[in-house]
């Protein structure tokens, strides 16, 4: 199995910081776009470097402090994320996972100026250990360019070698993946794999519970297919928006997965079990579609509104339950 360090950089608006800023953080109450976050492991989190405001203050605060003009549509921020292969960072001690991390951020100090970073924190709390660094793009002569300073797709591809390269010189274990602008790569959480599996796993009853609601003259049976399906609704109200992700990737895919053209004839790895996982990856991902699209079909034939409203009522449910108020 190879291992790889993950380096991704992502341009945010002024609009998308705040949202950064709560994620990142961890102030917000749920997390729901996010269920593999433990609460319970959150105090484990740690700064390398600690915002001295919110972000949209501390963004704002340095594009004031050197003068540099903003528009409106303006990339006020670079959004990066570093992590590496589940085992090979889980194989590690806590001192070496601090190592790891302490050395990654050094890379974007030496290439970005620590003054025009705003935070970074690593999330122990998740599956995964991994850091999250955000920094203004401001360039050498005081200007707010992302475009200067990452220099579009090519250009982020060009930091990631970089990276790697930077990465491979303390780590020589670790192997250059192969560029999401290259390889069309899209990053799916795990946990959208987990509920449309858990959903997969009920799809008879589901099914069976749907036609059960038609019954006129059986309202136990009806009551009971009702209940049912409140059980399941928050993620089938999820599972909706999650099928939106994965088309794009997916029309993608179907044309070109299981093709023999090689799409990353630009980009050809030397390592063959790297190319293999890339075309695992993608196949996971066009079979989780299939799944999503066969739950949707089902899904659709209950009205919206009844959906959300039971979803609702089981989300309060759960909540009570966590909370120790119903047994």
């Amino acid at each position: 199995m190879a291992n790889y360090a993950i380096m991704r950089i992502e341009k945010r608006k002024l609009g998308a910081v705040g949202r950064i800023c709560n994620h990142h953080e961890r102030l917000k109450a749920e997390y729901k776009s996010n269920p593999d976050i433990d609460p319970s492991r959150t105090h484990l989190n740690y700064h390398i470097v600690e915002p001295t405001a919110k972000y949209r203050k501390a963004v704002l605060d340095r594009i004031e402090e050197v003068g540099a003009k903003r528009r409106k549509d303006s990339v006020v921020m670079q959004d990066c994320f570093v992590g590496g292969t589940p085992d090979w960072l889980k194989g590690k001690s806590v001192e070496e996972r601090r190592e790891y991390f302490d050395y990654a951020y050094r890379f974007f100090e030496n290439n970005f100026k620590k003054e025009n970073i705003i935070s970074a924190v690593v999330h122990l709390d998740e599956a995964t250990p991994h850091m999250h660094l955000c920094f203004v793009p401001i360039t050498e002569k005081g200007r707010l360019s992302s475009k200067d300073i990452i220099g579009g797709p090519k250009g982020l591809v060009g930091w990631q070698d970089k990276f790697y390269e930077y990465m491979h010189e303390k780590y020589p274990d670790i192997t250059r993946g192969t560029p999401a602008k290259v390889s069309h790569r899209k990053h799916i959480p795990p946990f959208m794999f987990k509920v449309a599996g858990e959903l997969y796993d009920h799809y008879g009853e589901i099914c069976g519970a749907i036609n059960d609601i038609g019954l006129v003259n059986n309202a136990k049976k009806k009551d009971a297919a009702i209940a049912l399906l409140g059980r399941y609704a928050p993620e089938m109200a999820q599972l909706k928006v999650q099928l939106q992700s994965t088309d794009k990737h997916i029309a993608y895919l179907e044309r070109e997965l299981f093709s023999e053209r090689d799409s990353n004839s630009n980009y050809r790895s030397i390592n063959y079990e790297q190319e293999l996982e890339l075309k695992q990856a993608n196949r996971k991902i066009y079979e989780l579609n299939q799944k999503q699209k066969e739950l949707e079909k089902v899904i659709s034939k209950i009205p919206p509104e009844v959906l959300q409203q039971m979803a609702q009522q089981e989300k309060e449910t759960r909540k009570r339950k966590s909370k120790g108020w119903e047994r």
